[in-house]
């Protein structure tokens, strides 16, 4: 029996039944209010997924949920709003942390933070025994590249592994007070610049690449830019001039990719490494928590065949790597701890499961833990100083605490806390000797 089976049997009679979830929107319809919850439909009649396909993974960095298409009433992302009419649409998916440093390798690899080999620092340097999913393509025969322009993604920090081809931009340094450089064009044109190289896209024999780039504009700092809509001078409404120039470049790479030789043959997957916060809760920009905020991001899928739908159930990242391996036509060998989308993307059903996003200890910062079920997410303080409980879609911004108003509820959601947690072991951090190169103050 699954956790979430286990849990559901516990429950008393008085719960309120669970449903699958699933609610498919034709293309150019209208968004579908979440508010009452989710609701059961059908299954769609569709094509079979026809791995292998390329996979072209789009990280765009501290991309809130709050877009066009739940609701936001600036126009801040055109090229992604019509991208999602075409593609399957997650509106509420969660990256697995708060920040760059604890959500991207996880991502990759298909595990928790917690449970990865690290340090104890906030920019968190990974550890080889990580098994990231490059590895996995690599060991299939397939090409594996991406390109960046933070500092984080120097290779000492371990971001480089199962990449062949792996390049910064020239300058990118670490800015640990924020990102003055502007790089979304000349990301662009790096992407465009690797993706033109015969032995990166070479499709003999059945072989396909994995591809992953990471824009990173709508991270502070945030600055206006010429051509695109001025909403003004306060912190949200810059940030949402950098996403529009942000989405203008992302938009121009996906489009060329689709009119290359290889292009009919490559899924893309568009979403954030986390969200921003405008003072939700009291936070600005991101790290040190998991609300809604933080860790709430968008996820588009677009596979060659697959028709549109929007899919109102939660979703993780930690669903994302064995994603990629049915997409690849690669084995769960080892086996991921998420589950593939790709069923539901090609018109399954799509049943319901929490999903996981934490922040594990660091030398600056408390650990923290939340679990999303349906539309309740409990969130787990320090180590259990403090327990918060929210219905997340009647209260995105979480300023109802229903931990003590609702106590069946929350007995019900505790439990399910604890029977996933048990399962997410605490990786002890290796030795802390010195590593040579590693930044200043860091150790491996």
């Amino acid at each position: 029996m699954t956790l979430l089976a286990a849990w559901a049997c516990s429950k008393s009679p008085s719960t309120p039944p669970r449903e699958t979830g699933l609610e498919v929107a034709p293309p150019g319809a209208a968004p579908i209010a979440s508010v009452a919850g989710p609701r059961l439909l059908p299954a769609v009649d569709a094509p079979k997924a026809r791995p292998p396909y390329n996979v072209l993974f789009i990280l765009i960095d501290s991309l809130r949920w709050d877009m066009p298409w739940s609701g936001y009433s600036r126009p801040i992302a055109p090229w992604l709003e019509a991208f999602a009419k075409k593609s399957a649409l997650y509106p509420r998916s969660y990256s697995l942390s708060s920040y760059t440093a604890k959500s991207v390798a996880p991502a990759l690899v298909g595990k928790y933070p917690s449970e990865m080999q690290r340090d104890a620092f906030f920019f968190t340097l990974w550890g080889p025994d990580n098994l990231f999913f490059g590895e996995r393509a690599q060991k299939a025969g397939h090409r594996t590249l991406s390109g960046h322009g933070h500092g984080y993604f120097k290779p000492i920090m371990g971001m480089n592994q199962g990449f062949d081809d792996y390049r910064l931009l020239p300058g990118t340094e670490l800015d640990i007070h924020g990102v003055e450089d502007i790089t979304s064009e000349t990301l662009n044109q790096l992407a465009k610049t690797m993706l033109s190289v015969p032995k990166n896209v070479s499709q003999e024999n059945g072989k396909r690449f994995f591809a992953y780039y990471h824009f990173l504009d709508p991270h502070y700092t945030y600055f206006k830019h010429k051509g695109h809509p001025d909403w003004g001078l306060d912190i949200r409404a810059l940030y949402d001039s950098e996403v529009h120039y942000t989405d203008k470049w992302v938009g121009d790479l996906v489009d060329w990719a689709q009119k290359q030789p290889w292009g009919k043959d490559t899924a893309i997957v568009i979403s954030a490494d986390h969200g921003e916060g405008f003072g939700e809760r009291g936070r600005f920009r991101h790290a040190y928590d998991v609300w809604e905020s933080l860790v709430r991001v968008p996820l588009i899928i677009h596979v060659p065949g697959a028709e549109p739908r929007r899919i109102e159930t939660p979703r993780g990242h930690i669903d994302l790597a064995p994603t990629f391996a049915d997409l690849m036509g690669l084995p769960h060998d080892p086996p991921f701890r998420g589950k593939s989308l790709v069923p539901e993307v090609f018109g399954a059903p799509a049943e319901l499961r929490p999903v996981v996003t934490e922040l594990p200890r660091c030398d600056i910062m408390d650990r923290r833990r939340a679990v999303i079920d349906e539309r309740w997410k409990i969130i787990e303080l320090g180590d259990g100083a403090e327990w918060l409980l929210f219905d997340v879609v009647k209260d995105p911004k979480e300023e109802n605490d229903l931990s003590k108003s609702d106590p069946e509820r929350f007995g019900a959601m505790k439990e399910l806390y604890d029977k996933i947690s048990a399962t997410i072991p605490n990786e002890p951090i290796p030795g802390l000797v010195p590593l040579k190169g590693a930044p200043k103050g860091q150790r491996w």
